[in-house]
């Protein structure tokens, strides 16, 4: 993961999203539609596949749009086998793994899953055979027992009985497929699940709180006031006071969040709504103070006209740092007021080049979502014109909406059918499809009283 400037130490940067290279380190559609059409395109796939551009490894959306430049592009698996098969044990993430610093086992691992489910028998293999020999097995595994039809790996309990080991306990996660399947089946294998269970509760007696059920709020809040509580037991009470109806006396705290060492209590403060409005302004007119991100998100939240220039403002901040994650929950709340509560024409305009600019420039994709659904609200024709391409985009959300909204160009409907029937796709996408190009089968029939 880098920046998308050259304003810092990093050693690798995202291209231009105007590049074709760039706009395929985001998964944008139009990189989708031009690589089977360009010369570089299998090479550009190609470098996508060897390093998980993803701004966010854990939310970012990138499988599946690889998976199908794989497949469309007709790319030899043997590289992804072995990008996969060349991954040594997972190290701490502290430590440098030149084999996996750019996360390229899970890149190849998801990939050649995900192809698999559409039928390609090479990846299925090439998984399977990785589970009876590969290093980081168990990982492989849990995968395909969370994405495959059961009848594809339950014959490998026998490879799992074989090779497990009891320090294993450490790894596996008995409640996940094919764990819960396999219990009974075999000693080894329960003895492993038994060990990973008795890890797994005493880890949670060690952060337990007994007794914070019992306790009143008004307790609770005590408790986070004192600084002689550790950090830990904080958490805890904060996790429990996030069970509850929101507390307006959290808010006497605020002030002292530093010197009390109270980890998300911004996240429990956003709870109040618009009673921490007059805080959330206070708090958001300082941007250093410990509380102002959750001055902005209240104010995107619940704030009026008056907030606007302080939700640009927070715009701007994140515009100077090297992160991309925040933008969504601040556009979302301009768009809020500009179309419900009203704003100056330059506002909006304001608005939708920043928006803009997200779509197609920001490498965290799962906000690009937001950004579209903003955009059709602010400036609908123009944003309509850019959804054909959003059904070939790497966020599931992103082709929905352009499944449910594109216009029918001759491509949009081409795509629409593509995805209608693809495995690969999410359900909701695929249903989505479907009823675009066959909204009288999916009707609801009229009742006979109507």
């Amino acid at each position: 993961m880098s920046c998308a400037d050259e304003d810092c130490d990093h050693a690798w940067h995202y291209d231009s999203p105007k590049t074709l290279r760039g706009s395929m380190q985001r998964g944008l559609g139009y990189a989708a539609y031009l690589a089977p059409r360009d010369p570089d395109g299998a090479q550009l796939a190609g470098e996508c596949l060897r390093r998980d551009h993803r701004w966010d490894w854990q939310v970012d959306d990138r499988i599946v749009y690889l998976a199908r430049l794989v497949r469309d592009l007709h790319l030899d698996l043997a590289p992804l086998v072995g990008q996969m098969r060349a991954c040594g044990p997972q190290k701490h993430y502290t430590e440098p793994d030149p084999t996996d610093d750019d996360n390229q086992f899970d890149v190849a691992v998801g990939v050649l899953a995900a192809l698999a489910r559409s039928g390609d028998d090479h990846a299925r293999g090439a998984l399977r055979d990785y589970t009876a020999d590969g290093v980081r097995w168990i990982d492989v595994l849990e995968q395909i027992a969370g994405e495959w039809p059961a009848t594809w790996w339950d014959d490998l309990w026998t490879v799992a009985a074989r090779r497990l080991r009891p320090d294993d306990a450490h790894d596996v996660l008995p409640g996940s497929g094919p764990w819960s399947v396999w219990t009974g089946r075999d000693p080894a294998i329960d003895a492993v699940l038994s060990a990973a269970d008795s890890r797994i509760a005493r880890a949670r007696s060690r952060h337990r709180q007994p007794g914070l059920e019992e306790k009143a709020t008004s307790e609770l809040i005590a408790i986070l006031g004192t600084t002689a509580v550790s950090r830990q037991a904080k958490i805890s009470v904060l996790a429990q006071l996030r069970r509850r109806e929101p507390a307006p006396e959290l808010l006497g705290l605020a002030d002292r969040v530093a010197e009390l060492n109270l980890p998300f209590l911004g996240s429990t403060i956003r709870r109040l709504g618009p009673l921490a409005l007059t805080q959330a302004r206070t708090w958001a007119a300082q941007p250093g103070h410990p509380l102002s991100w959750t001055g902005w998100q209240i104010l995107a939240d619940h704030g009026g006209q008056a907030d606007i220039p302080a939700l640009l403002a927070a715009v701007r901040e994140l515009d100077e740092c090297t992160g991309w994650c925040g933008y969504d929950t601040l556009t979302e709340g301009l768009t809020r007021i500009v179309t419900t509560v009203g704003g100056a024409v330059s506002v909006k305009d304001q608005l939708v080049r920043i928006l803009r600019r997200l779509l197609h420039g920001s490498p965290h994709s799962y906000e690009r979502t937001s950004y579209l659904t903003s955009l059709l609200a602010l400036d609908t024709e123009r944003t309509t014109q850019l959804l054909p391409l959003g059904l070939l985009d790497c966020e599931p959300g992103v082709r929905l909406l352009a499944a449910e909204h594109t216009p029918p160009t001759d491509d949009a409907r081409q795509w629409l059918a593509d995805l209608s029937r693809d495995p690969l796709e999410e359900d909701d996408v695929r249903e989505a499809a479907g009823r675009r190009l066959h909204p009288a089968a999916t009707a609801p029939v009229p009742s006979s009283g109507s």
